[in-house]
Formats: structure tokens, sequence, C-alpha cells
């Protein structure tokens, strides 16, 4: 009787890993949002409803900037690849063509640390600073409210 109970006790273990197991989608919802003359886009990974990275590239458009303004917005860029540049599992840079400037993050935020290293440091906004996951209903849902347009796999 004990190994009966033992091996239904085996299967049932088993097959809950199983089910909270699941692949990695990329790219599981893709949301774009353009705004004065930027446009971003934020490509969201997921496993499940779990966000496991997060991959925004910004695109600015710096025609028409007079120097000064190009100068402003330099200083905001060095600003955040210095507050990003020590978090282990988030990659930054930056790539200046002629008349726009494309900013690149990439977040690994299925990590524990990473996640909490970026919301603490106020580069990811959440409402609660104890998160330990990321939803990607909830947040496609938040941005889609915000004005982003959300495409879903």
């Amino acid at each position: 009787m004990k190994k009966i109970v033992s091996m239904i006790l085996v299967c049932i273990m088993a097959m809950s890993l199983m089910a909270c197991g699941g692949k990695e989608v990329e790219d599981a919802a893709v949301c774009t949002m353009e705004q004065n003359g930027v446009t971003i886009t934020m490509a969201l990974d997921a496993k499940g409803d779990t966000i496991t990275k997060i991959k925004q590239s910004s695109t600015i458009s710096i025609e028409g900037y007079s120097e000064a303004d190009v100068e402003t917005l330099q200083a905001t860029i060095d600003q955040a690849a210095e507050a990003y540049k020590d978090i282990d599992g988030v990659e930054y840079s930056i790539d200046q063509k002629d008349t726009q400037i494309v900013e690149n993050i990439n977040m690994n935020v299925g990590d524990k640390d990473t996640l909490k290293a970026v919301v603490d440091g106020e580069l990811l906004p959440v409402d609660d600073k104890n998160v330990t996951k990321l939803s990607l209903k909830a947040t496609a849902e938040a941005l889609e409210a915000s004005g982003w347009t959300v495409e879903k796999k």
C-alpha cells in the first residue's frame, strides 16, 4: 500500500512540475509608443505569465535639434548609462547616427536580483517595490491603458 501511495505522489509531483514548466516565448508581447519624436518599442519575453526579459529600443529623431538640445539629450543619456552600468543582467547601449539616436536596454527581469536592482534604482516603474516577478498580462494591460499599442503572440 505504501508503494502505491508513493508512486501516486511521485506521479502527481511530476505532472505538477511539467505544468509549471512551459517554455519561454520570445516576444510574447511587443509594445510600441510614439511621442514627441521618440519611438519606443518594448519586446517582452515570457514564460507563462511571467516576464523573463524586457528588450527596449528607443529611437530619438534629433533632426532640427539645436546643438544645445543635443547636448542636453546627451547629458540625459549619460545619466541613464551610468544608472544601468553596474546592474548585472542589464545591457545598455547607444548608437548615434546623423539624425537619430537609438538607445537599447535589455533586462533579464526573470532574475530576481536584476529585477530588484532595476526596481530599487527606479529604472522600472512598478506599484509594489517588493515585486518578485512581472506579470505579462498585467504589464500589457497597464501599457495599453497608458496609450501603448500592444501586440501579443
